[in-house]
C-alpha cells in the first residue's frame, strides 16, 4: 500500500548560484559529508547536488508534518539498485518502504519518493 509520495524540481542554476555564493557555508548546511564527497568528484556537480536537494524535499512532501527529517539526518547516495535515502545518526527511521528516482539534465535536477507499506 502507498502511504506517501513525494515529488521536487529544482534548478540546476540556482543551486549553482547559490554554491557559488555561499561555498561550503551552503554546502555544510544542506548536505552530509558523504554527499558534498560524492557531488563534488561529478563533472557538472551542481546536477548533483540539485537532485540530492531536491530528494530531500520530495521525502519532506512524502512524509507527515511531524516525522520530516532535517537536511543532516538523512544522505542521498549510490546504492545497489539506484540512489538510496540511508539514515545518517540512525535516529530517523522510515516507516516503511521507501523508494527513490533521481533524474537531471543541464537545467533540472527532479527527484520522486514513494513510500509503501505492508498491508496485513
Amino acid at each position: 500500500m502507498i502511504d506517501g509520495i513525494g515529488v521536487d524540481i529544482v534548478s540546476v542554476e540556482r543551486v549553482a548560484a547559490i554554491y557559488d555564493k555561499h561555498g561550503k557555508r551552503f554546502l555544510q548546511k544542506i548536505f552530509t559529508p558523504g554527499e558534498v564527497e560524492y557531488c563534488l568528484r561529478k563533472k557538472n556537480p551542481a546536477e548533483h547536488l540539485a537532485a540530492r536537494f531536491a530528494a530531500k524535499e520530495a521525502l519532506a512532501k512524502a512524509l507527515p508534518l511531524g516525522k520530516r527529517p532535517g537536511w543532516q539526518e538523512v544522505e542521498i547516495l549510490p546504492g545497489t539498485d539506484g540512489p538510496e535515502i540511508r539514515s545518517t545518526d540512525g535516529m530517523w527511521v522510515p516507516d516503511g518502504d521507501i523508494k527513490l528516482s533521481l533524474s537531471h539534465e543541464r537545467s533540472w535536477a527532479v527527484a520522486m519518493v514513494i513510500i509503501s507499506k505492508e498491508v496485513g
